[in-house]
């Protein structure tokens, strides 16, 4: 077991517990690559690492002896993307700024490259890949996870805009409407209506002012969200409106102001403020 020991202490000590197999094929230059593919193989069953994916491990702490043992999740993520362009977002980023009480079992990674499988999942956690084109690929920001740990997060008002481009990964347009309560006097107003305009989704600005006006947030940049008379015309002669929320059903009525269907009861989306 000496060369199983002598791997955890190497990337132990130079404070690297995840690493491919690769990293430990030029740290043990003296052992073939099949042998040491069978050695981590040898490692991952007697749960001395944990197997992200493949050729990428993560060393269990001495003190988690459990075979279902898995790492902070964004600390996962972080190192799947490893010389990747990616930032946590949608739900998960909604998680790092505090705006959830329940996590959900899915990780929310975007990227700027096309992944697949665009889900994998590790030890019974599901980690999504969300490609955004560079136009969107943006408002990233080096976040704290811990007293440790950074990751790059989608910043606050990143984060909604993200939301409402796509609600269904974001819990819905309810866990949305309560996130936009809660930081109605934290977000940087100006740099919302910047990313707004930056990504380029008007649906998400109607969206975004829809639950505003719901919830009497008002905004001097409200109506300039709005301001689309052309695209509104063309929606009512059409009657192609997008749904307010893409993770509830295709019904309800239409909003024309908005330029919505409004398939949430308004009702519940308010009450959820207080609950």
């Amino acid at each position: 077991m000496k060369i199983e020991w002598d791997i955890v202490k190497r990337f132990s000590q130079s404070d690297t517990p995840c690493f491919s197999t690769e990293d430990v094929r030029k740290e043990f230059t003296q052992v073939s690559v099949s042998h040491l593919r069978n050695i981590l193989m040898s490692m991952v069953k007697n749960n001395m690492l944990v197997r992200l994916t493949k050729g990428l491990y993560y060393i269990v702490p001495l003190e988690h002896n459990n075979p279902n043992f898995i790492p902070n999740w964004h600390l996962v993520a972080k190192y799947l993307m490893r010389n990747k362009n990616y930032y946590i977002g949608y739900y998960s980023a909604m998680q790092i700024h505090k705006l959830i009480t329940q996590p959900s079992l899915t990780e929310i990674v975007v990227t700027d490259i096309q992944i697949k499988p665009s889900k994998i999942e590790i030890q019974g956690v599901r980690f999504q890949f969300v490609y955004h084109n560079k136009n969107r690929f943006f408002g990233v920001k080096n976040t704290w996870i811990d007293d440790f740990n950074k990751v790059k997060c989608s910043d606050l008002e990143k984060t909604i805009v993200d939301s409402f481009i796509n609600p269904h990964y974001s819990g819905g347009i309810i866990e949305i409407a309560k996130a936009v309560h809660e930081t109605r006097d934290k977000v940087d107003l100006s740099k919302l209506f910047n990313y707004f305009t930056s990504a380029g989704s008007k649906v998400a600005a109607r969206r975004y002012v829809f639950i505003c006006d719901l919830l009497e947030i008002s905004s001097s940049y409200h109506e300039s969200l709005l301001q689309n008379h052309d695209e509104l015309l063309k929606l009512n002669q059409t009657g192609s409106f997008q749904r307010l929320d893409t993770s509830a059903p295709d019904e309800g009525k239409i909003n024309t102001r908005y330029g919505l269907k409004v398939n949430r009861d308004i009702d519940t989306i308010k009450e959820a403020m207080y609950t």
